[in-house]
């Protein structure tokens, strides 16, 4: 008897969406599956990382390394190739490679049966499990019956740091530098960046070009991200990681990295670490993951996700002719007074005062299973079927990708893909491990089938 096909509904259509539901579709080969994206935003691919429409907001990785099908590792370099947008060590505008996703998409669902994709613009609100399966229950009221849900909810926008708090409801205040028009009519003034990361680089590089207002950028660190080099050239992998020694002390493998730098190139060491990163965080116990948090996290964050060379020239005339200076410190105190608000800041020390008419939040992408959170989310934890992990990165899970429960049970219906997976998986935001988690649960899905796991 021919079993019925597996009904998959994929919460969220950024690129963790797009690549598990291209996955699931290339897998309708060996057996049969309809995929249902839910996706409140009228496009495609375009979340927190892909969105944007500014052609100067550049990915930090080399289009030969930012393929979306595991089988063809120059697919993204031959796209761009195809239409004369660049080569394999191009760093493409992020808003071509959400284009990228939209047809590597269709690409799959041609490939697939008919009526194989849906995609549907709503809201996921909650999920409940039953004997039929999983009830997905959406904002405009619509139910779908589904055997397996994927979260695929990626980034959220970012929160508001306690000491901004009282700024909410300001017109100073752009609480979401990535929300449409959050950015038009800043031209002139002070303005005030919280934070010194990849979203302050992109922010800073928009601000610069459409005014002359003058920019001040604080984080607690005043680290900036490194930059790739134009040529890098092809090195044999340095011998870096001792997982038995090093997933035991990681300040001695800090601090080891740190000295070899001063006579290697640190983007090799780097690069050799990173595919060891996620075992190492597994074999850490609780102590050497708040000591990597708390000491070694930003420090590595800023080697690991470079400024392509580009973006950072760019930014690097932002700095030199004055227009924008960056600085370890915080905020003291902000109020706001009719369209400003009136600032007291530590700055490397110093405490300034500060009349900004604008203050924007560049703190990075928020976590979604910290209130308020993403509707979904806060469904699952208020039906005990999902539960923050110790050290507040994302939602505990199996080493499959199934949800676990607050009572620490699987869950083998509700799977998860990227940044919520971050407190299992350190790495999981970045398209590699986007696309292996994607085929790894197109896997599991189809050939468990509905008669799979799913049914109990």
């Amino acid at each position: 008897m021919l079993r019925r096909p597996v009904d998959v509904v994929i919460v969220g259509g950024g690129a963790s969406g797009v690549l598990g539901a291209a996955r699931i579709l290339d897998a309708t080969h060996a057996g049969a599956a309809r995929v249902t994206i839910v996706e409140p935003s009228a496009r495609l691919g375009a979340g927190v990382a892909y969105g944007t429409d500014d052609p100067d907001h550049l990915l930090n990785v080399r289009a030969g390394g930012m393929t979306c099908d595991p089988s063809r590792p120059a697919d993204f370099a031959d796209w761009l190739g195809a239409r004369g947008l660049g080569d394999p060590v191009t760093f493409a505008p992020r808003r071509l490679y959400r284009t990228y996703l939209q047809e590597h998409l269709a690409t799959a669902a041609d490939r697939a049966p008919d009526g194989a994709l849906e995609v549907v613009h709503d809201t996921v609100w909650g999920v409940g499990r039953g004997p039929a399966g999983v009830d997905v229950a959406l904002g405009s009221g619509r139910r779908i019956r589904a055997d397996r849900v994927v979260v695929a909810i990626g980034n959220s926008r970012p929160t508001a740091p306690e000491a901004l708090e009282a700024l909410a409801g300001c017109p100073a205040w752009v609480p979401d530098p990535w929300a449409p028009g959050a950015l038009e009519g800043i031209t002139d003034g002070e303005v005030v960046l919280i934070g010194t990361g990849l979203t302050t680089v992109d922010i800073a590089i928009t601000l610069g070009r459409q005014g002359d207002a003058a920019m001040t950028a604080l984080s607690r660190t005043g680290l900036l991200p490194r930059r790739h080099v134009v040529d890098q050239p092809m090195r044999p992998v340095p011998d870096v990681v001792d997982l038995g020694r090093d997933g035991r002390d990681v300040a001695g493998l800090a601090e080891r990295l740190r000295v070899r730098a001063a006579t290697e190139d640190w983007r090799d060491l780097i690069d050799a670490v990173r595919p060891y990163a996620n075992a190492l965080w597994r074999r850490f116990d609780d102590t050497q993951r708040e000591v990597f948090l708390s000491d070694l996290a930003r420090e590595w964050d800023v080697h690991r996700h470079r400024m392509s060379p580009p973006t950072a020239e760019r930014f690097d005339h932002l700095l030199a002719t004055g227009r924008l200076s960056t600085h370890a410190g915080r905020v003291r105190r902000a109020e706001p007074v009719g369209d400003r608000v009136d600032m007291e800041l530590e700055l490397d020390g110093e405490v300034r005062s500060v009349a900004a008419t604008a203050v924007i939040n560049c703190t990075g992408p928020g976590r979604a299973w910290v209130p308020p959170a993403n509707p979904l989310v806060a469904d699952l934890f208020a039906r005990g079927l999902a539960r923050p992990d110790p050290h507040g990165l994302g939602l505990v899970t199996s080493e499959a990708g199934e949800l676990v429960d607050a009572a620490g049970r699987v869950v083998p219906e509700l799977l998860v893909i990227g940044p919520p997976r971050r407190g299992t998986l350190f790495e999981t935001t970045a398209v590699p491990e986007l696309r292996s988690q994607a085929l790894h649960i197109a896997d599991a899905i189809v050939v468990g089938g509905p008669g799979g796991a799913g049914d109990r």
